[in-house]
């Protein structure tokens, strides 16, 4: 019960590589919302939970007309759906026509987000601006990741957007919205890491923290259809345990479970997601089309879980 917006302030960087992939690695129940004006990705890049088609037609835009006179939580999840892996999603828009005709929508759709028991909920804002209509979901947000590669142009651009931000998420208040930065670079660019962070840090915008998470083309692939080989053992899902871990933390105290409903059956409850595994335990095998995938267990955050 607790909305964490992942956006970029500039070009595609990755943030919803960056949103599948720590939705896959999260350790409660979670939806990754696509609320990204320019357009819908997931419906175009990942499979549904049974092998078909994820319903373009089924997310943001029906929930839009659903709820004309009000949002409430459950009506959010009445238009989800769970892609291969078992992760929920919400699919975004197919058109930016469609989100600008959503203007009415926007600043409810954050608070409902926000209200959803038993989920903590990834919202995929894409680029946000001072115009962009997904940008009213920061009002309502526990925590802000921005995305940025090491590219100066994105650092400065991400910079900016930093101080634009400061006045309306008030980061250094009790009561703000904390912000932290992923940074997507090269495994070993520890380097021109390390310079993203001093710039970040002479910005004296306060941040969580910076966090590097790996260019890794084929631990992408995992989350943009292309299945081979165990992505577990990708760069890009080892080096997105710690900004992982360390959001969790952050949003945890704002996650509000689900009330337990007692079994009509023998039947165990539904697994949530396929890809969640618990500390310290076996790591049952899962498949994706055939392609064993996150089979090995998470183990604790880092100390300190930020850098």
């Amino acid at each position: 019960m607790a909305l964490l917006t992942i956006a970029a302030a500039k070009g595609s960087p990755g943030v919803t590589t960056t949103a599948l992939v720590m939705g896959a690695l999260w350790p409660r129940p979670v939806l990754v919302a696509e609320c990204d004006a320019a357009g819908a990705d997931i419906p175009l890049r990942m499979s549904a939970d049974d092998g078909g088609l994820v319903d373009p037609d089924r997310g943001l835009l029906s929930l839009a007309a659903a709820g004309r006179k009000g949002l409430h939580p459950q009506l959010v999840l009445d238009h989800t759906q769970r892609v291969l892996g078992g992760t929920e999603v919400l699919a975004g828009v197919r058109l930016p026509e469609q989100a600008a005709g959503m203007s009415n929508i926007w600043p409810m759709l954050g608070p409902a987000l926000d209200g959803i028991a038993g989920y903590d909920v990834l919202a995929d804002a894409g680029r946000i601006g001072a115009t962009t209509p997904q940008s009213a979901l920061l009002r309502s947000s526990r925590l802000l990741i921005l995305v940025c590669t090491t590219e100066p142009s994105a650092v400065v651009h991400t910079r900016e957007r930093l101080h634009a931000l400061v006045p309306l998420l008030d980061p250094a208040s009790p009561v703000g919205t904390p912000i932290s930065v992923v940074v997507i670079a090269e495994p070993k660019a520890r380097g021109p890491v390390a310079e993203v962070r001093e710039t970040f840090r002479r910005t004296e915008v306060p941040l969580l923290g910076v966090w590097h998470v790996a260019h890794d083309p084929k631990g992408a692939g995992f989350f943009k259809g292309r299945l081979a080989g165990r992505a577990d053992k990708t760069l890009l899902v080892r080096t997105a345990r710690e900004a992982t871990y360390a959001a969790a933390a952050v949003v945890e105290p704002f996650f509000v479970p689900e009330e337990p409903v007692t079994p009509t059956s023998d039947e165990g409850p539904e697994q949530w997601n396929d890809f969640t595994f618990a500390p310290e335990q076996p790591v049952p095998a899962h498949t994706l089309n055939g392609n064993e995938a996150f089979r090995q267990g998470r183990t604790a955050p880092p100390p300190g879980g930020t850098q």
